[in-house]
C-alpha cells in the first residue's frame, strides 16, 4: 500500500511538471473543496466579493466530495486532474479542506496558497491530532500523500484555538489568520434576510419555539436521533428540526414530527431558532455569533474521545448545559434559565475580532498576494491582525447585541 501511495505521489508531480510550463495567471484565483459537490456558502460569499473589489480576477471554482464507489472515485480522479492545470496556472489558491494535490505537489514559488478551513473552530481534534483513531486517517497515507502541506496562510477563528490549528494541521503559528470564516458575515448581516426566506417556506412555523439539532459527523455511522426525537415534548409548541452534517446520513425512521427542512441551508434555521442542541460541533461558534443558546448532547462522550478527543474542555466551558440523557436535557430546555454571564465569558475566549468583516479582509489578502510578494503580503496582514487583536478590549468580543 504504501509503495502505491508513492508511486501515485511521483507520478502526480511528472505530470505537474509540464503543466507548471504553461504561464501563470496573475488574475486567476482557484477555490477547492471536498466538502460538498455545489459551492459551498464561504466559497460563495468569499469569490463574489473577490469580484466587486477585483473584476478582472478570474475565479475558478472545483468542488467535489470523495464518497465511496467506483464511479465516485472516477470523478474525483477527474476533479484532481482538473485542480493541477488550474494549480499550476493560478496565482492563488483557497481551499477549505485537504485537498491532496495542493499538498503533494512542488509549486511554483509565486503560488499562494490560503487553508480556509470550512470550521468556525478546532472543538475536535482533526487533522494529524486524530491519526490513527476510528474517526481519524491513517497515519501511513496522511504522511505520504504530505497532509495539510504547503499552506501559506491558514484562515482561522478565536486565538484561543490557535494550539490546536497548529497542530492539527502541523503549521507553526505565525502563519495563522485570526479573521474567521465568510459565513460569519452572512450570519450577523443576514438575518432578516434568512428569517424571511425560512418562514415563506414554513409559515407554519411562525411564533413557535424552534429547537435546532445539528451534530457533528461521526466517520462511518449515521445520524439516529431516535432517542431525542422521543424525549422531546411536541405538544408545547414547540418544533425539532434536525439538520444532518453533509458527509453523514440521517436514519429517518421514527423521525415524526420532528423535520429535517430539506433544501434549507442550516446556518438559515441558526438565525430563526431559539436554541441549539448539539455535540462537538463547532455550529457552536456559529450559535454564540447570534447569541443562541447551546446545549450539549453527549450520549457517547467516552467513545468519542477514544475514537477522535476533542481540544475545548466541554464540561468546563458549559458546566450547566451538558447532558448524557435525552429527558434531562429538553428538561433543561424548557425550564430556561440560561447562564450568560457563562456564555459571554465563552464568547470572549473563542469568537475572533469582530469589529471588521471576515471576507472583506480574506479578499484583501488575497488581491494583496495577486499583486506583490506573497511572503510580505501576508505577515503584513497577520502583523496588522495581530495589533487590531492586542488593541480591541475584551468586551468588543461579544457574541451578539442581544448577550
Amino acid at each position: 500500500m504504501r509503495i502505491a501511495v508513492i508511486l501515485l505521489r511521483w507520478v502526480m508531480n511528472f505530470i505537474y511538471f509540464f503543466l507548471k510550463l504553461c504561464p501563470t495567471d496573475k488574475n486567476k484565483v482557484l477555490f477547492l473543496s471536498r466538502q460538498s459537490n455545489t459551492v459551498t456558502e464561504d466559497i460563495d460569499f468569499l469569490s463574489r466579493r473577490l469580484k466587486e473589489l477585483k473584476p478582472e480576477t478570474k475565479i475558478v471554482i472545483i468542488t467535489k466530495r470523495m464518497d465511496k464507489g467506483f464511479a465516485s472515485m472516477l470523478e474525483y480522479a477527474g476533479a484532481t486532474i482538473k485542480s493541477m492545470y488550474h494549480l499550476a496556472t493560478a496565482s492563488v489558491c483557497v481551499l477549505d479542506s485537504y485537498w491532496p494535490a495542493v499538498s503533494v505537489l512542488h509549486h511554483k514559488k509565486q503560488l499562494a496558497v490560503i487553508q480556509m478551513w470550512h470550521a468556525m473552530g478546532k472543538i475536535k481534534k482533526s487533522g494529524y491530532q486524530s491519526l490513527g483513531k476510528k474517526f481519524g486517517r491513517s497515519g501511513m497515507i496522511a504522511h505520504e500523500m504530505r497532509m495539510h502541506r504547503n499552506y501559506d496562510v491558514v484562515i482561522a477563528g478565536g486565538r484561543a484555538f490557535n494550539p490546536f490549528y497548529c497542530a492539527s494541521f502541523g503549521v507553526e503559528p505565525g502563519i495563522l489568520y485570526n479573521v474567521g470564516l465568510p459565513r460569519m458575515d452572512k450570519l450577523r448581516e443576514g438575518q432578516e434576510e434568512a428569517q424571511r426566506q425560512f418562514y415563506e417556506s414554513y409559515p407554519q412555523l411562525k411564533g413557535k419555539k424552534i429547537v435546532l439539532y445539528a451534530p457533528t459527523f461521526r466517520k462511518g455511522q449515521a445520524l439516529d436521533p431516535k432517542e431525542l426525537v422521543r424525549a422531546f415534548r411536541f405538544d408545547d409548541g414547540c418544533v425539532l428540526i434536525i439538520k444532518r452534517h453533509p458527509n453523514q446520513l440521517l436514519v429517518t425512521d421514527n423521525l415524526a414530527p420532528a423535520l429535517t427542512c430539506p433544501g434549507m441551508p442550516t446556518s438559515t434555521v441558526l438565525s430563526v431558532c431559539d436554541c441549539v442542541i448539539t455535540d462537538y460541533s463547532a455550529i457552536t461558534i456559529e450559535a454564540a455569533l447570534l447569541g443562541k443558546p447551546v446545549y450539549f448532547y453527549l450520549f457517547d462522550y467516552e467513545d468519542y474521545l477514544d475514537h477522535n478527543g476533542l481540544n475545548v474542555k466541554l464540561f468546563e466551558e458549559f458546566p450547566d448545559c451538558i447532558f448524557s440523557d435525552p429527558e434531562d436535557l429538553v428538561a433543561a430546555i424548557d425550564r430556561g434559565g440560561y447562564d450568560m454571564d457563562n456564555y459571554r465569558r465563552f464568547c470572549r475566549k473563542y469568537l475572533p475580532d469582530l469589529t471588521g468583516r471576515a471576507t472583506d479582509k480574506i479578499a484583501d489578502l488575497i488581491i494583496d498576494c495577486m499583486e506583490r510578494d506573497k511572503h510580505d503580503a501576508i505577515s503584513e496582514h497577520i502583523a496588522r491582525q495581530n495589533k487590531i487583536d492586542g488593541a480591541v478590549d475584551s468586551e468588543d468580543t461579544v457574541c451578539a447585541q442581544s448577550l
